[in-house]
């Protein structure tokens, strides 16, 4: 009976961190595709201000494939599919929807290309579905050594995100296309590495026999 109780309780602060770490992945996803229109500055490389937010997915992803399992994380990036698709429909309408208000400045900032908005849906499941295959592929050899398979992952992932971004979005419109994808995959590439201390921090009870079996059930 107290085994019983132990369980419950544990699966239901499991449901609840998992909860929380569906809305930051979510939060992160929707907050990058708003934040798009402006270009920053990290270590000297410039890059759209959307790449701190969108880096957010990725460890989310990570995380709930560590402690979850492969299906959680494949549902996670399911979801925040069709909240990207809701989402640049429900956008869309208010652009078109007439108002009283000067909208200048809201068309400007929302009004994004049909092939940015095309590179963005591809660009987010093509490196979503790689990020979590390869997350799980690397788990399965070995659970040891976590920031292999967080930062492998990841940076692999955010290569194939940049490359199909910026070719459905700029080819044929950027003059010189390579330097743009190299600059902006770089300073992924640095986000990615500077999120490893976050990863350990959130998954530190990966270890322990409850959630190794949790996640083994749910792939």
């Amino acid at each position: 009976m107290e085994n019983i109780k132990t369980d419950n309780k544990f699966s239901a602060k499991k449901c609840h961190l998992l909860g929380i770490y569906s809305a930051l992945f979510i939060t992160g996803l929707l907050t990058s595709n708003i934040l798009g229109s402006k270009i920053i500055q990290i270590f000297g490389l410039q890059m759209p201000s959307a790449t701190i937010a969108y880096a957010l997915t990725y460890l989310m992803t990570d995380v709930v494939g560590e402690l979850y399992g492969k299906k959680e994380a494949d549902r996670l990036v399911f979801l925040g599919f069709c909240s990207l698709i809701v989402s640049t429909l429900i956008i869309r309408l208010a652009i078109i929807l007439p108002s009283s208000n000067d909208s200048t400045a809201f068309n400007q900032i929302f009004n994004s290309t049909t092939r940015i908005i095309f590179g963005s849906l591809a660009g987010y499941i093509v490196s979503q579905t790689i990020d979590v295959f390869i997350f799980h592929k690397i788990r399965q050899i070995s659970v040891k050594y976590k920031f292999i398979r967080n930062n492998v992952s990841t940076i692999i992932s955010q290569f194939f995100d940049t490359v199909v971004f910026s070719f459905v979005a700029f080819y044929g419109v950027v003059p010189k296309i390579s330097p743009l994808i190299w600059g902006v995959f770089l300073a992924k590439v640095i986000l990615a590495l500077s999120d490893t201390p976050f990863f350990y921090l959130l998954t530190r009870k990966s270890t322990s026999k409850e959630t190794k079996t949790y996640a083994k059930d749910s792939e």
